[in-house]
């Protein structure tokens, strides 16, 4: 395989969602419900009298549960690692893992799927939106309405603290179906900020911007200053990917109100209704602005193919101005010296909003119980278990002494783990006992859970803390389609989607004039983009209905 570029890559350690993404849509609770998520039943209606409904043991006598999960090749095998083996003496259930191969997992879950024989329960095992969809209405899987009401306290405690979640997994019969990968850690949801190179704007006396001026500004001095002091003309003014750049200019100009789920579509203040960003008037003011930095070359031609091991060269032999990242530190390498910049950029028309930020309901298909499972309270308990309390501690951290220790009230990995006298990187020390590292498992990610990584760096932390003030009231997590709606929106967004992400390469690289901007509207409305929006309107609105 090729090198991957920095907008997937790990350096950039956030989930990026799909514009479209497929699950069912939103309606409320029955009446009187409360919580607002009680609902239809679960597998049964009596309490497994084995079950224990609140403390641990979660059973009474050791149950065993097969569940199924994507395998990471950091984490290796799952049976003996201390997180689950300290997690069944905890709770009294043992789980029997059928790892999938990451590599494998798409095609593997499709054939499970399909033949009819089904494990307990999906846990991280990559249930798409589609996946809810279509075997939640055939009744594979188990809808969770009431079994979360009885038996997640700590699912429900975030969810009611966050309504935004139970409307994104509320299908249109009502029903929920998965527990989803959840975030509350700001400077984890502020994933992309935008770091501006100290040490260079000291040595030309220059102040961090605060304006797109006064970016446009600082890039064209890091261009023609030497700021490297080595007498060569190889500075690069800004540089990572193209998306990054994007979302550090479109809060400037009011676009992308609600959140980076959705790259295409948010909601113009003004007109009271839902806009296609990339034909607004706006968007092709943003084009105008970034097609003027990449012509006086302060944009790294290669903006659009980086990848982690390049950019990580550049910044080492101190060639870079600014870059947009999740934090400052480049794979493998000691901190750098950059800052984020100390507020969102302010526009030429007042706007000023940051905009590179996640919903908190970061993936839907983290854990869904199938109709195999004759123990689906416990499951729930189970599941429910590592979401909050000292399951969320054993999930994240481990063990106290073993694996983590307190200090100064803060969790921290044993030395063992940071400087491990083996050789081994900070991801491979911590998943030799823990599955934490990238993925997408029904957890809450907590600022107190940072780790000693980049996200946790001061600096980093203070990047977020800057931007905090500037981020939408409003961000939208993924839109959920019914079958029907989905079969267009596919159809309809691979072709526009492709045509924006072209056409955007092309204005601002100059290879299409701006000029050229009626045309390239008419053809978005020949593809179908009427159609379009009048999908995502449908699917908007039953979100903004749910409760």
């Amino acid at each position: 395989m090729g090198q991957r570029s920095i907008s997937a890559g790990h350096w950039a350690a956030i989930t990026l969602f799909a514009c479209a993404a497929i699950l069912p849509a939103c309606t409320s609770a029955p009446a009187g419900s409360g919580s607002g998520i009680a609902g239809d039943t679960g597998k049964s209606a009596d309490t497994a009298k084995n079950l224990n409904i609140t403390g641990l043991p979660i059973v009474k006598e050791r149950i065993s549960l097969k569940m199924v999960a994507a395998q990471s090749p950091l984490h290796g095998e799952w049976k003996d690692k201390l997180l689950w083996t300290e997690a069944e003496k905890r709770t009294g259930v043992h789980i029997d893992w059928e790892l999938i191969p990451q590599a494998n997992l798409e095609e593997k879950k499709n054939l499970l799927l399909a033949s009819g024989t089904y494990p307990d329960a999906f846990y991280g095992g990559g249930i798409s939106t589609q996946d809810l969809i279509n075997y939640g209405e055939q009744g594979v899987f188990i809808p969770l309405n009431d079994l979360i009401d009885k038996y997640a306290p700590n699912f429900k405690k975030v969810a009611q603290a966050h309504p935004e979640i139970i409307k994104g997994l509320t299908a249109p019969d009502g029903k929920i179906y998965s527990l989803p990968k959840i975030s509350i850690n700001p400077t984890h949801l502020l994933g992309t900020k935008l770091y501006i190179n100290q040490k260079w704007l000291d040595a030309l006396g220059l102040q961090m911007p605060k304006t797109t001026d006064e970016l446009y500004q600082v890039l064209k001095a890091f261009k023609e200053k030497d700021p490297n002091k080595n007498g060569q003309a190889d500075e690069i003014p800004i540089s990572n990917d193209i998306t990054g750049v994007y979302r550090s200019i479109a809060g400037a100009y009011g676009l992308n109100n609600r959140g980076q789920s959705h790259p295409y579509v948010d909601y113009d203040e003004n007109a009271k209704k839902l806009r296609f960003i990339p034909m607004d008037p706006k968007y092709k003011e943003v084009m105008e602005y970034l097609r003027k930095l990449y012509a006086e070359g302060l944009i790294d031609p290669e903006i659009f193919t980086n990848t982690v091991p390049i950019l990580t060269a550049k910044i080492t032999k101190d060639q870079v101005g600014a870059f947009p990242s999740i934090n400052t530190v480049p794979a493998g390498q000691k901190r750098v010296d950059f800052k984020g910049i100390p507020q969102a950029l302010k526009g030429p028309h007042g706007d000023q909003l940051w905009v590179g930020i996640a919903p908190s309901l970061q993936f839907h298909g983290a854990f869904v119980i199938t109709k195999a499972n004759k123990n689906p309270e416990a499951t729930m308990r189970w599941a429910d278990y590592f979401i909050d309390g000292d399951g969320a501690v054993l999930y994240w951290m481990g063990v106290e002494g073993k694996t983590y220790e307190m200090k100064d009230g803060k969790y921290r990995f044993v030395q063992d783990i940071v400087n491990n006298p083996n050789g081994l990187t900070l991801d491979q020390a911590i998943s030799r006992d823990l599955v934490a590292p990238f993925t997408n498992h029904p957890i809450v990610r907590e600022e107190r859970f940072a780790w000693d990584t980049g996200e946790g760096l001061p600096e980093v932390i203070e990047a977020g803390k800057n931007l905090q003030p500037y981020v939408p009231k409003e961000v939208w997590p993924a839109f959920l389609y019914t079958q029907k709606e989905n079969e267009r929106m596919l159809a309809l967004s691979n072709d526009i989607d492709k045509y924006v992400k072209e056409m955007q390469t092309q204005f601002i690289t100059g290879k299409a004039p701006i000029s050229k901007w009626d045309d390239y509207v008419a053809t978005l409305k020949k593809m179908g983009l009427d159609e379009y929006m009048s999908i995502y309107l449908a699917a908007y609105e039953r979100y903004s209905k749910n409760k």
